[in-house]
C-alpha cells in the first residue's frame, strides 16, 4: 500500500492492485506466520516499529473495507462492536436528541436530512486520529463517535496493543534457538521494492552529467543529495559518510570514475594538499576499482533513512528524518520551493512519513507530474530511491522541453551559405509573432 502511494496510484485504483495480492493471504496460517515474523524483524528500533505499525493499521483498515473509496462499515458493524474499547459507551436516545445540533455541526459526513446514526461516547484520547482531523464532536473530554466511524476506534486500539507488544518483544533477549535467524531478520527490514539499483549509471544521462555541470543539476536532486551538493559548494569538503552517500549517487546518475575524481578534486581545492593521496582510493573503491572490487550500488531511500545520524559539520542522511523543520524549510527555500508548496512536505515530515515528504517535494518541483497522465511513468519510485528521483526529474524536464518545442509556432529559418558539400556553420532562427 505504501508503494502505491509513492507511485502516485489514485486511491480508486488501489483495489485493482491490492485484491490479487491479498488473495494470496487467504491462508490464515501463512498470514499469521508472516505477521509474527515481521514483528520479530521490525521490533528492533523505534523507526522500524513506527513503519510497521503504519502498514499494519493500513492493512487492517483495508480489510475492514474502508480504504478503497467505498465503505462497507455497516456490514462489519457487529464485528466492530465486539472489539470496541471497554471505555466505549452507547449514547442513549434522549442525550442524542439534546445534542443533535452540535453533533450535526461537529461530525464530518453525517446526513443532516436523514435519521441520526447510533453514537458511542469514548474518552477523546481513544479517538485522537478523529479529533486531530476535527471529524467528531467533543464535549467535556468525551468524543462522540458515529457508527460509521467505529473502525477508527478499533484501529486505535489495535495500534496501541501492537505498539506495546513490539516494545516488549524488543526487550526480550535473543534465545539460542533464534540466534541463527538474526541475519535473516535484520535483512527483512532493509528489503525494498526498487529493482533497479542504478549500479552502472544511466546511459541516457551519462552524456549530460560532467564535472563541469554537476552543480547545475541540483534542481534534479532530492533534498538529501541537494543538501550534500550545497554543503560541498560552501564548505569545499564532505566528511566520509557524506562522500560515500553523494559519490555513489553521482555514480548512479552517470558520472564516470575519472569525472568523479576530477570533480571532487576541484571541489576540495583549499581543503587538502594532496587529493590523490588522501581521497582518490576512497572514490576508486566506490567504483569497484580497489579493495574487493565490489560494484557498490547507490544508497536507496531505506538505507539513507536508516543510516547513522549526522554529527556536527556532517550533511549525510535524510533531512526529513535527521534535521529540524526549520532546517528543511530553509533548504526548500534555497531550492526555490514556494512557502505554500512547502506545507504538504513539512506535514509529511512531522508525521514521520519521510519518503512521502520526498514525493511531495517532487510534486512541488514538477507540478504537471501529478496531473498529466502522460507523465505518470516519470514519477515511478521517486520516494524509494534518490537516483529514481533524479532520473524522473531529468525525464520530466526533457519531456516538457520537447513538448514545448513541438507546440512552438513554426519558425522561419535562414542558413548562412557555406562551401559545397559542407554543413551550415550557423543557423539564424526568427520566431514569427
Amino acid at each position: 500500500m505504501e508503494q502505491l502511494k509513492l507511485r502516485h496510484v489514485p486511491t480508486e485504483q488501489h483495489k485493482k492492485h491490492l485484491d490479487p495480492l491479498l488473495a494470496k493471504l487467504n491462508d490464515p496460517m501463512k498470514d499469521s506466520i508472516s505477521h509474527f515474523v515481521l514483528r520479530l524483524a521490525y521490533c528492533r528500533s523505534e523507526d522500524l516499529r513506527r513503519w510497521f505499525l503504519a502498514q499494519e493499521v493500513a492493512l487492517l483498515k483495508w480489510r475492514l473495507g474502508v480504504s478503497g473509496g467505498t465503505s462497507s462499515v455497516r456490514n462489519n458493524s457487529n464485528n466492530l462492536k465486539a472489539v470496541l474499547p471497554d471505555s466505549a459507551k452507547l449514547v442513549d436516545r434522549d442525550e442524542l436528541e439534546s445534542l443533535r445540533t452540535e453533533l450535526l455541526m461537529g461530525t464530518v459526513g453525517l446526513n443532516q436530512a436523514g435519521p441520526m446514526q447510533t453514537f458511542y461516547q469514548v474518552p477523546f484520547t481513544n479517538a485522537l486520529d478523529l479529533v486531530q482531523h476535527r471529524q467528531v464532536f467533543v464535549k467535556k473530554g468525551m468524543a462522540y463517535i458515529p457508527e460509521s466511524k467505529l473502525v477508527h476506534l478499533v484501529t486505535a486500539k489495535f495500534r496501541t496493543q501492537l505498539s506495546r507488544q513490539l516494545v516488549l518483544l524488543a526487550a526480550v533477549p535473543v534465545s539460542p534457538g533464534l540466534a541463527r535467524t538474526q541475519g535473516f531478520l535484520k535483512n527483512v527490514s532493509t528489503i525494498h521494492a526498487v529493482q533497479d539499483e542504478f549500479k552502472g549509471g544511466d546511459d541516457e544521462l551519462a552524456a549530460q552529467l560532467t564535472p563541469h555541470n554537476v552543480k547545475d543539476h541540483v534542481h534534479h536532486m532530492p533534498l538529501c543529495m541537494a543538501q550534500l551538493q550545497l554543503a560541498l559548494q560552501s564548505e569545499r569538503h564532505l566528511k566520509h559518510w557524506g562522500r560515500l552517500q553523494y559519490g555513489l549517487f553521482l555514480k548512479g546518475a552517470g558520472l564516470s570514475l575519472e569525472d568523479a575524481l576530477l570533480y571532487f578534486e576541484r571541489m576540495f581545492t583549499g581543503k587538502t594538499k594532496d587529493f590523490s593521496k588522501q581521497y582518490a582510493y576512497n572514490f576508486r573503491h566506490m567504483y569497484g576499482k580497489e579493495g574487493k572490487r565490489a560494484d557498490y550500488p547507490p544508497y536507496s531511500c531505506a538505507k539513507v533513512i536508516n543510516s547513522n545520524a549526522p554529527n556536527v559539520n556532517e550533511h549525510h542522511g535524510c533531512p526529513y528524518k535527521h534535521a529540524s523543520v526549520q532546517h528543511v524549510t530553509g533548504m526548500l527555500a534555497k531550492l526555490g520551493v514556494a512557502p505554500k508548496d512547502q506545507k504538504p512536505i513539512l506535514a509529511q515530515q512531522q508525521s514521520h512519513n519521510y519518503q512521502l515528504a520526498c514525493v511531495e517535494h517532487f510534486k512541488a518541483m514538477h507540478p504537471a507530474s501529478t496531473t498529466a497522465s502522460a507523465n505518470a511513468s516519470t514519477v515511478d519510485n521517486v520516494g524509494n530511491h534518490p537516483n529514481a528521483w533524479f532520473r524522473a526529474s531529468v525525464a520530466y524536464h526533457k519531456k516538457n522541453s520537447s513538448s514545448n518545442d513541438s507546440t512552438t509556432t513554426p519558425a522561419t529559418t535562414t542558413t548562412t551559405p557555406t562551401s559545397k558539400g559542407s554543413r551550415p556553420e550557423s543557423m539564424v532562427t526568427t520566431i514569427s509573432p
